[in-house]
């Protein structure tokens, strides 16, 4: 979700329409029992140029890091959550054509505590979901899942998981402390 985002801000950025497909997108959610949540990104980029892709590649590696800081700050002003960014790496590397790129971040304040609950949401941001997608959020394996909104596609224990265009904003999950 988040890479689709950083992804399309380096082309705004640079007043270009992107020259490449989102082949595949990954996003991993965990979550504890405090306010933070470690978020992994995984998504392949398609170029029909190799130029492009290495072009981009560079944009990208020089650049992502303050996009995202950037993005999250804006995204906090918006839905009015103080959240901070903990943690972030990232990485870009073509594997079978295909550049991949993965970023890892911890965000505070992503998940809101109150009464025995803990909210994760980011309000009604939007994501651009494709059939190669998914998205999943691990809940700490002793917790109660008291909601999900959406409804996802399949939940096996501690794991909520939304697949292909099932889920077009990005879930709210509501779970309970220890059983």
């Amino acid at each position: 979700m988040i890479v689709a985002f950083l992804i399309f801000d380096f082309f705004t950025i640079f007043n270009r329409k992107p020259k490449f497909d989102i082949t595949y997108y990954q996003t991993i959610i965990e979550t504890d029992y405090s306010n933070a949540a470690t978020i992994t990104t995984i998504a392949g980029l398609s170029f029909n140029d190799p130029k492009e892709m290495e072009n981009y590649k560079v944009s990208y590696t020089q650049n992502s890091s303050a996009t995202f800081l950037d993005y999250f700050k804006k995204i906090s002003e918006e839905i009015g959550k103080n959240m901070s960014v903990k943690m972030y790496k990232n990485s870009a590397s073509e594997r079978a054509g295909i550049l991949e790129i993965q970023e890892i971040a911890v965000i505070e304040n992503l998940v809101t505590i109150g009464n025995n609950k803990y909210t994760l949401s980011l309000g009604n941001i939007q994501i651009n979901p494709n059939e190669n997608s998914s998205f999943i959020v691990y809940i700490p394996k002793e917790s109660v899942l008291i909601s999900a909104q959406p409804t996802p596609t399949s939940i096996i224990k501690n794991k909520l998981y939304w697949s292909g265009n099932t889920l077009k904003n990005f879930p709210t999950v509501i779970y309970g402390g220890k059983r």
